[in-house]
């Protein structure tokens, strides 16, 4: 197993510094789909989970900003079993970031029902899935959020094939799905604007970060036949509706280096999620982020696929 699979040392002296375990995935089938995220946060004594599945039209899920840090099980991967809440991730001891070894989320608990007519409701969820690697780790940087010389900070994405069950109340469903993961560690300034997509097909995959004030310029990279390119956006636009918490059917264009350009087309396709942001501040202090899962035709690719677009709208809303 790859020591970027367990925690990395931290800086004392900076309070936001986190450890983050990112996890999606979209079933290829139609079915559900769903995202989860854990922020360690050492010199905070605490974590905090985001936690939803989306199916048949209904978000399910959970937000936990206020876990223990002693809570947590360490020494491979990571896990949490307290009051009635437990989840994790174990990668295979041989898996060391490389494409072909797989790694196990689970995630069991009692959660709420945020959308539809049971609103406001609870029900028992389990995620048993195993997920496969289809690249390589893909380093990204580290954004704005800077380590040190002593205490390094980094980001890796990954591709992933997954495969296992979803049961939500007493329906189980097998899942076929596409998935994407992150690992990040060191300081996390969240007082930033940014758009993230996630798009998946049955053989490609396009992840790109943009920023509103930059008409949505940005970059990512491409999975496809040819293996994982860098991509940047260099055209098309996006429109917000805050009030909403979603954007307008959108249009982007992307180009790689050596010149493929992909036509991009966007359509909301669930309700938003919002984050509670007050607490990651020091100072607590409140805006506007969200989640949703849209529809996308991307030229080239066969068919429709699905993805996410995640929002920061700090600054804006």
């Amino acid at each position: 197993m790859s020591t970027d699979e367990h925690v990395h040392p931290f800086d004392p002296a900076v309070w936001s510094w986190n450890e983050s375990w990112y996890f999606s995935w979209i079933d290829l089938d139609g079915g559900p789909a769903g995202f989860f995220r854990l922020g360690l946060l050492p010199n905070q004594e605490r974590a905090l989970i985001w936690s939803y599945v989306f199916h048949d039209g209904t978000w399910f899920g959970t937000e936990e900003t206020r876990l223990r840090y002693d809570d947590f099980d360490l020494a491979d991967g990571m896990a949490y079993d307290r009051f009635g809440l437990d989840f994790g991730w174990r990668a295979s001891d041989r898996a060391g970031g490389a494409a072909g070894e797989p790694a196990e989320f689970t995630y069991h608990g009692i959660v709420r029902v945020v959308t539809g007519p049971g609103a406001g409701g609870f029900l028992p969820v389990a995620l048993d899935l195993s997920a496969t690697p289809t690249t390589e780790v893909y380093g990204t940087g580290t954004g704005n959020d800077l380590g040190s010389e002593q205490y390094a900070a980094s980001r890796f994405e990954q591709s992933m094939a997954v495969a296992g069950t979803v049961r939500i109340g007493d329906q189980t469903r097998s899942v076929r799905a596409a998935g994407h993961r992150d690992r990040s560690w060191g300081p996390r300034n969240w007082r930033v604007t940014f758009t993230l997509g996630d798009l998946q097909s049955e053989n490609a995959q396009l992840y790109f970060v943009g920023a509103p004030q930059l008409a949505e310029r940005g970059g990512g990279y491409l999975r496809d036949a040819s293996g994982v390119r860098p991509v940047r956006c260099i055209g098309g636009t996006v429109d917000y509706d805050d009030a909403a918490r979603t954007i307008a059917p959108a249009q982007l264009k992307f180009a790689t280096a050596d010149g493929d350009e992909l036509d991009v087309e966007l359509v909301p396709a669930s309700p938003s999620i919002s984050f509670d942001m007050a607490h990651t501040c020091e100072v607590p202090e409140h805006w506007l982020y969200w989640r949703i899962l849209v529809d996308a035709r991307v030229s080239g690719w066969s068919g429709t696929a699905r993805g996410w677009v995640e929002a920061n709208r700090y600054g804006i809303a």
